[in-house]
């Protein structure tokens, strides 16, 4: 069977590129010819198919950036690269999970003609939502451009701060809703999460294009860590709670140091971003035991996940399937998250974590008042658990299952193969 993936880049840069990457590499482990088609970039990973791959395109800021708006809606080399591609790898089924600006709709019309079916996966709400994400800080979470009022992107300013790049993001949301291009040419959309699959269908995407399939959860970085640094952690730092991750407003850590302070249980920050010198004063301002360790990966990071007693997740936007949540439950932990996007599916209250309202500080005092009245021994239950449901629930042959199930309705070449592997040997 041949799959040809899409994604606009092809290194490890977030979420998407992960599951993109290794998407990838489950299919070629079973036996599957694969072929993948992103932008040219210095940090690609090798492709035996980078000849194919469109010069790299980022919209510069500003005025500049309006002059390079028609590059923005349309690649004429993309198209010419990825039409080659089909004629020569002549895939079965076509998986993307991001095209947008950097590849653009011009790809989508040669795999039309071609009659190859396409499924994308929904990492954002960039279809629905010029800015991606449904939350700005200035307004929290926002749906005004519900309807075809993707203009209010340019009103509220809600992506780069420049005039003219909110324009162009505001114009680009229009025409997707209006043309409707990647739309119709998309034979299935899929949402990792069953929040991000019900709002699309919210915004007037067709129902029976959506479904939800879960993804699989793995980890380069899952070998044990030492013990010893666990326990030196641990008696560093008490019983504590670790957040892990990006420090940007959305992630509401600002209302995780307020909570943490008035509860009294320390916190560890790992991770970087725009928001870290303004977490870091107010932490101070409010007194709380706070420590912020920076970007940490691998061993390092492992050992302060296993050391926590609770890892947090208080976002304030539509989170939608984290993989953070993910690889603390894999380590056996009990995770704090808010009631909103696709976090509650994640986490049951009082089996696997606890739940708070999102943007709301006594209720994340509440939560963490629950949790820290429990003893170890109790969190450790909780976190075996989360651990036995997270690896026996996003599984790889679980994910391979569905997924070529989903490929065998659409192609009937992949349909065929998949009835002659169930055929008793």
């Amino acid at each position: 069977m041949r799959l040809l993936a899409i994604h606009r880049l092809h290194h490890r840069k977030g979420g998407a590129e992960g599951v993109h990457l290794d998407h990838l590499a489950l299919f070629r482990e079973r036996g599957w010819d694969c072929a993948e088609f992103a932008m040219a970039h210095p940090d690609n990973e090798p492709s035996d198919w980078s000849d194919y791959f469109p010069e790299r395109f980022e919209p510069p800021s500003g005025l500049a950036g309006l002059a390079a708006t028609p590059r923005f809606f349309h690649s004429g080399e993309a198209r010419e690269k990825f039409t080659r591609l089909l004629d020569d790898f002549k895939p079965d089924i076509i998986h993307a999970h991001g095209v947008y600006h950097h590849l653009t709709n011009a790809i989508l019309k040669p795999a039309r003609e071609r009659g190859v079916p396409m499924v994308y996966t929904l990492h954002d709400y960039k279809l629905i939502c010029p800015a991606y994400h449904f939350y700005t800080e200035r307004m929290g979470v926002c749906e005004q451009c519900r309807g075809g009022r993707q203009w209010r992107c340019l009103v509220n300013r809600c992506t780069h701060g420049s005039l003219a790049m909110d324009a162009l993001y505001a114009l680009d949301g229009f025409v997707q809703w209006r043309v409707g291009a990647l739309r119709d040419a998309v034979s299935r959309f899929i949402g990792p999460a069953r929040f991000i699959v019900d709002k699309f269908a919210e915004h007037g995407f067709a129902p029976d294009k959506l479904r939800y399939i879960p993804n699989f959860f793995e980890s380069a970085d899952d070998a044990p860590v030492d013990p010893t640094n666990v326990a030196a952690l641990r008696e560093k730092y008490g019983r504590h709670v670790l957040f892990f991750g990006r420090l940007s407003a959305e992630k509401g850590v600002d209302l995780l140091i307020d909570a943490c302070a008035r509860v009294g249980v320390p916190l560890v920050v790992v991770g970087d971003g725009p928001k870290r010198d303004e977490l870091q004063a107010r932490a101070m301002a409010r007194g709380g035991a706070c420590a912020f360790l920076g970007h940490l990966k691998g061993a390092a990071l492992w050992a302060h996940v296993e050391a926590a007693s609770l890892v947090a997740l208080p976002s304030v936007w539509y989170e939608i399937a984290p993989k953070s949540i993910l690889e603390a439950q894999a380590r056996g932990k009990p995770s704090l998250v808010t009631t909103i996007g696709g976090l509650p599916e994640m986490v049951e209250e009082g089996a696997t974590g606890f739940l708070a309202a999102p943007s709301d500080l006594a209720s994340l005092v509440a939560a963490l008042a629950r949790a820290f009245a429990l003893d170890d021994a109790a969190l450790a239950r909780m976190g075996a658990l989360a651990r036995e449901r997270a690896t026996t629930t996003f599984t790889r042959d679980r994910y391979y299952r569905e997924m070529t199930a989903l490929y065998a309705e659409l192609s009937p070449a992949i349909a065929a193969h998949v009835a002659r592997e169930a055929q008793p040997a």
